[in-house]
Order: C-alpha cells, then structure tokens, then sequence
C-alpha cells in the first residue's frame, strides 16, 4: 500500500510540473513545446486513473480522469493556435462526447469552426455555449467576432455591446491596470477595470470597418485601459493616429508593440515614420 501511495505521490507531482510548465510554454507562444509537456501531464494521470480503478476507487479515479479531459482541452487549443484545425476539431467533438453541457468546450468547438470557414456551424456552438453559460463575456465576443468575419456588422455590434454589458463571475476576469500613455487616459491612478479589452478590440475594428475612425479610436483606447499591453489594440490604435496626424501619440503605440514584439516589421516602420513627422 505504501508503494501504491508514494507511486501515486510521484506522478501527480510530474503531472502537476508538466502542466505548469506547459501553460507556460502556451502562453510563450511555444505551441509545440506546450503540446509535447500536456502529453506527459495526461499520460501520469491517466497512469494513475488506471491505478485507482484497479484498486476499487472509482471516485478518486474519476478526479484524475476529469484531469486528464482538462488537459486533453489543453490540446485541442495548443492544436488551434498551430493552424490544425481538424486534429483540434476531433479532440473537442471527443471531449463533447463526455462532457455535453461544457460550455468551454461547444466554444472552442466555435474557435475551431470560425477558423476552418464554417462560420454558420461556429454560431450554432457558441449559441449552445452561451445556452449553458448565458451572460459569459468571453463567449458574447467570440459569437460577436463570428458576426464581423461574416460581415454582419450591426449583429456583431449588438453581441459586442452585450458582453461589455455582462458582469464577469471570476476574479481572474478583473484587472487592475494602470494606463500607460495619455493617448489611453489621463487619469494615473489604479482603477479596478473589467477584462473586456479584447470585446473593445474588436467593436473598434468593426468601426474602423465602418470608416468611423473617431468612434474606432475610442474603443482602442477603451481596450488599453482595460490592458495597456493589448499588441493589436496598440497597433491599430497607432495607426489610426498616424491617420489622424497624432504622430506623438503614435509612435508611442508603436514603440510600446516592439518592446512587447521586437520582430513586427510593421511597427518598426510605423515607428519611423512617426519619427520623421515628429516636430
């Protein structure tokens, strides 16, 4: 029994570290790396599922299954952000065959659909996953963005104003953030602001698509003071001020996006460009 135990000890601490050690990998970036170190984590608590079950302890068994499920999700992104669609496809539709009223997983089921074209069929999925998660932010936005690709621009503003809307449940869903520039906002104090940058992102890409810049530079800067560190917000946001001759501003945007990506040729040259119609 107590080589059973400390059997068990010793996978759940790798599994534990491989996992750590694989959100990092994911949020780095590094989709290959993340998806080999979630590999590991799964196959330890799938190890010691099995050795549960042999031993009649169906409950604790089960803990390690849910677990394993969670990291196989893992996967199914890690999938995602490296381009292959069907393999993400197959480990959702799989994990939706255990777990049927997951909300995370019908919305990563529209992830993958919207990114694969198939944009009526992503709809349907974040509309079941708002069915069982209804005032979600996260799920509004991705149906919103949905709306946007498809070029229904007024839905896609109704489903972007919904999720700005909605209260987030999580701590985790809060930040507090300090805006960095003054393009962003003058007020230097710390306030507690909801998470929604990417909703504001968004919502400010679909004016610009409108051609109303002032209404688009807005939302970005709504989005930067929701997270001064929003890469697409920063770019955009820059090259709307560029437009409108705020080249101060600008090259503020864009110097901002290369100390967070050094390699974005785009920024570099709007930087330089600022930087010659500076007085």
């Amino acid at each position: 029994m107590a080589k059973m135990a400390n059997t068990l000890r010793d996978l759940d601490r790798f599994a534990e570290e491989s996992y750590g050690k694989a959100r990092v990998f994911f949020q780095m970036g590094k989709y290959e790396e993340a998806l080999a170190v979630y590999g590991k984590a799964a196959d330890a608590w799938n190890k010691m599922a099995d050795l549960l079950f042999e031993k009649g302890k169906e409950d604790s068994g089960q803990e390690f299954l849910d677990k394993v499920m969670e990291v196989r999700s893992c996967c199914g992104m890690s999938l995602f952000k490296l381009g292959k669609y069907e393999e993400a496809l197959e480990i959702v539709d799989t994990l939706l065959e255990v777990k049927p009223d997951s909300p995370t997983e019908w919305s990563n089921r529209g992830f993958v659909l919207s990114a694969l074209g198939r944009n009526e069929e992503a709809l349907e999925s974040f509309e079941k996953a708002l069915s069982l998660d209804p005032a979600s932010p996260k799920i509004l936005t991705s149906k919103g963005v949905v709306y946007f690709r498809m070029g229904l621009l007024e839905k896609a503003l109704e489903t972007f104003d919904k999720a700005l809307a909605a209260e987030p449940k999580k701590a985790s869903d809060w930040a507090c953030k300090l805006p960095r520039f003054s393009f962003f906002s003058r007020n230097k104090a710390p306030i507690m602001r909801p998470d929604n940058a990417e909703t504001w992102y968004w919502k400010g890409n679909l004016f610009t698509e409108l051609g109303e810049r002032e209404k688009a530079l807005d939302a970005y800067k709504h989005a930067l003071e929701s997270d001064p560190d929003h890469l697409n917000s920063l770019f955009r946001g820059g090259g709307l001020l560029c437009e409108i001759g705020e080249y101060k501003e600008a090259y503020k945007c864009y110097a901002r996006t290369l100390k967070l990506s050094p390699g974005n040729e785009a920024a570099k040259q709007g930087k330089e460009f600022c930087e010659k119609n500076i007085t």
